[in-house]
């Protein structure tokens, strides 16, 4: 008897459907920057629902942290300035960008009771960078050279991006170009003012971008297009936050993974609406030759091999579904 029921048993047992797949951990770099947001909405909205990827965050507060953890392999993808990506690419980081990160989103703060009112203000003056590869040098040669300028004739100096407003106040510095929601924080406490908004030095420019390392990119690939699906979706439900709920949903979100204070992410967001977009993050290359191409001139990074760099099929086939 014993042994039939030890024999039903094991039937049972073997009948039993088995998991054997086991979701693949994917570590992500990213900033407390505005610019990221898509990353931390599809990790608070999705990654419990994910079938393939588990994915686990780790903030930096500087980019060359950031670059530096890409390229030992203790991260496997990372939000990052779009240039500074190209600049590891050319010398040797074998990453491949799979999505924009957001369009347009940063500004040029000047202190609130500055004289400075363009581009010929800011001769001389000392203006705050965080990156000496930060699409933001780039976009601010832009500006410069509307006004016969460029970046030979400002101090710029890396600072930081959360101790910009600080040096300001303490008139380390004159101005400042970075990522949201540092500028709007400036203004909400008085301390400056946008002189321009970067979507008004090139309209819907590519800044932050997505990027995974390429060992990582052709083993997961599963894994990354499920990842790559969600970003997608979560760059849609912040726009429609900004048009439905007052960024009620990600201002908490924004609060929880990066530390802002809520009404400054909204400042940030919505004042105005297309300060920062999330609702196109197709790499093109033709998005992408728009600002390696000031950048170049702006003597930062050198030619790029576009093709070699964009890996779209994620987003390609995420656009198919």
């Amino acid at each position: 008897m014993k042994t039939n029921l030890c024999l039903i048993f094991l039937i049972f047992l073997l009948l039993i459907p088995i998991n054997v797949s086991a979701k693949t951990t994917i570590k992500v770099g990213y900033l407390p920057i505005l610019d990221h947001l898509t990353l931390v909405v599809s990790h608070e909205r999705d990654n419990e629902k994910f079938k393939e990827v588990n994915v686990e965050l780790k903030m930096f507060k500087k980019w060359d942290d950031m670059a530096g953890a890409l390229n030992a392999g203790v991260i496997d993808a990372g939000f990052i300035l779009s240039t500074l990506a190209m600049d590891m690419f050319n010398t040797g980081s074998d990453i491949k960008t799979v999505l924009l990160a957001h369009r347009n989103g940063s500004a040029i703060t000047v202190k609130k009771d500055s004289d400075i009112h363009s581009a010929t203000g800011l001769k001389d003056k000392k203006v705050a960078i965080p990156h000496r590869k930060a699409t933001h040098v780039a976009l601010l040669d832009k500006y410069l050279r509307k006004e016969g300028l460029s970046l030979k004739n400002v101090d710029a100096t890396v600072v930081d991006p959360p101790y910009m407003e600080e040096s300001m106040k303490l008139g380390r510095i004159d101005a400042f170009i970075v990522a949201e929601p540092f500028g709007a924080k400036a203004h909400l406490h008085g301390v400056g003012r946008v002189l321009v908004l970067t979507k008004d030095i090139i309209d819907n420019h590519v800044e932050c971008i997505v990027v995974v390392r390429n060992q990582f990119l052709k083993q997961n690939i599963s894994a990354v297009q499920e990842w790559v699906e969600s970003l997608i979706r979560s760059g849609k439900f912040i726009e429609k936050d900004k048009r439905e709920t007052k960024l009620n949903s990600v201002s908490a979100i924004a609060k929880k993974y990066m530390g802002h204070d809520e009404e400054v992410v909204r400042e940030g967001l919505k004042n105005p609406t297309d300060r920062i977009l999330f609702d196109n993050l197709n790499p093109e290359i033709s998005d992408f030759q728009k600002i390696a191409d000031i950048a170049v001139q702006a003597g930062i990074i050198e030619k790029v091999d576009l093709e070699g760099f964009i890996d779209s099929r994620f987003y390609k086939k995420a656009k198919e579904k």
